[in-house]
C-alpha cells in the first residue's frame, strides 16, 4: 500500500501532520511526500531533524504545467488547483493521501475509488470553520479533541467508523523540537505575546494593533513579542512590513512578520502572558497554562457564543485603556481561569500531547486495513 502526505498549503501545516508519516514509516509503511515548495522541503527537514531514521522519498510539485504558468505569469501566487490539476497523474498512483488542507476534495472524482483521502486538522480553535462541509468528501478525519468531535459530528461532517480523536500533533513534535532553546530576551521581565488573527473581519490588529505597540513601548515593566498569524502580512509589500518591524526595540519589543518561528511555537511557549482574539494558537499557548488576555476590537457579543469559547480562560477587554491594569492583575486572576483553561485544553487537544503522531498513524493503519481490498476478501 503506498501513502502519500501531500502538502500544498502554508509550509507551516506540516508542523500538523508529518509527524503522522514518520511514525508510520517506523512501523515499516510504505509514506512519501509531496509538497508545493522548497519553503516546504524546510519544514520537512525540521521534522526530520526530529525523526533522524525518517527519511522518505520526497516529490517537489508544480514545477512544470498549469500552476508553474500562471505563478511564472504572475495571475496567482498560491496555486493550489491548478497545482492539483497538473499533479493527477502522479496523485493517482497512491492508494492513500493525507492532507491538513481541504482544497485537495476538489480532485476526489478525479482519483481511482481505492484510493483514500484522509484529512489531519491544522488547528484546535473554537471558531465555526472548523465546520466545512468540504469535509464530508474525505475518508477518513482526524479530531484533536472531543470539542470538536462534538460539534463535527453535530454538523454531519464526519461519521461514525470514519475519524478518530487522536491529540494535537504540533504539540506532540514541539514537545520534542523545544527541549531545549534559548529565552526571547535577555532581561527578567515578564515577556508579553501579542499574536493578533490573520482575518481582518476578525483580528484585533488594524483596531488595536499600533496602539499597543506604542503602549508597550512607553513603559519597562514588560517585554513585547509581536507574532502575528503568518497570513496577516503575507500580501503586504516590503514598505508595510517595514513601517511595522521599525517599531522593534532591541531587547524590549520584538516583532516577527515572517519567519518560521511564527508557527515553531517559539513565541508560544516563551512567553509569560497572551494577548490575541481568535487565533487558535492559545491553544498551544495553553500546552502550559498562563494568564491570558483577549481583545474585543468588534464589539462582538461573545458570551455563550461557542466561537468564542476560549474568550472564557481570561479578561476580555473592549479598550485598551484596560490594558495597564488587566496586564497587572493577569498573574493573580490566574488562579481564576487555570481549572478552566486545563478543561478547555483536554477537550480541544485531548490533554497530554505526547503521542498523538503516533495514535493518528495508528488510526489511519487501522481504518485502511479495515478499508482495504484483502481485508474485506477476508471476511467473506
Amino acid at each position: 500500500m503506498r501513502i502519500l502526505f501531500l502538502f500544498i498549503g502554508e509550509p507551516h501545516q506540516i508542523f500538523h501532520s508529518l509527524p503522522i508519516a514518520a511514525e508510520m514509516a517506523s512501523q515499516g509503511r510504505n509514506v512519501e511526500i509531496a509538497v508545493a515548495s522548497t519553503d516546504h522541503l524546510r519544514m520537512v527537514q525540521q521534522v526530520a531533524n526530529v525523526y533522524p531514521d525518517f527519511t522518505p522519498h520526497v516529490t517537489l510539485l508544480g514545477q512544470r504545467g498549469p500552476a508553474q504558468w500562471l505563478r511564472a505569469a504572475g495571475i496567482i501566487r498560491n496555486a493550489r488547483l491548478p497545482l492539483l490539476i497538473g499533479a493527477l497523474r502522479f496523485l493517482r498512483e497512491f492508494d492513500a493521501i493525507v492532507v491538513p488542507e481541504r482544497t485537495t476534495t476538489a480532485i476526489r472524482h478525479f482519483l481511482p475509488h481505492r484510493t483514500k483521502l484522509i484529512f489531519t486538522p491544522h488547528g484546535a480553535g473554537d471558531r465555526a470553520i472548523m465546520l466545512d462541509p468540504r469535509d464530508r468528501y474525505f475518508d477518513f478525519v482526524l479530531v484533536a479533541g472531543e470539542k470538536s468531535e462534538k460539534r463535527l459530528l453535530e454538523a454531519g461532517t464526519i461519521r461514525r467508523d470514519h475519524y478518530a480523536v487522536s491529540g494535537y500533533v504540533k504539540l506532540d513534535l514541539m514537545t520534542r523540537m523545544q527541549k531545549r532553546r534559548a529565552p526571547l530576551f535577555d532581561n527578567d521581565r515578564p515577556t508579553v505575546l501579542y499574536a493578533p488573527h490573520f482575518r481582518r473581519s476578525l483580528s484585533s490588529w488594524d483596531r488595536f494593533g499600533h496602539e499597543l505597540i506604542a503602549w508597550f513601548a512607553g513603559q519597562e515593566r514588560y517585554n513585547l513579542v509581536v507574532a502575528p498569524h503568518i497570513r496577516l502580512f503575507a500580501e503586504a509589500n516590503a514598505a508595510e512590513r517595514a513601517s511595522v518591524e521599525r517599531l522593534a526595540i532591541p531587547n524590549r519589543i520584538l516583532i516577527d512578520l515572517t519567519s518560521d518561528r511564527l508557527f515553531d511555537m517559539s513565541y508560544t511557549t516563551g512567553a509569560d502572558i497572551y494577548i490575541g482574539d481568535v487565533s487558535s494558537q492559545v491553544y498551544e499557548f495553553l500546552g502550559t497554562p498562563r494568564p491570558c488576555i483577549f481583545l474585543n476590537a468588534h464589539r462582538s457579543a461573545w458570551e455563550g457564543d461557542p466561537d468564542y469559547l476560549f474568550w472564557t480562560l481570561g479578561d476580555v477587554l473592549d479598550d485598551l485603556a484596560e490594558l495597564s491594569p488587566a496586564l497587572d492583575r493577569a498573574p493573580m486572576r490566574h488562579s481564576d481561569y487555570i481549572d478552566l483553561q486545563r478543561k478547555r485544553l483536554r477537550e480541544s487537544i485531548g490533554g497530554d500531547p505526547a503521542g498523538a503522531a503516533k495514535r493518528g498513524g495508528e488510526a489511519i493503519l487501522r481504518f485502511l486495513a479495515k478499508d482495504s481490498p484483502d481485508d474485506k476478501n477476508a471476511q467473506t
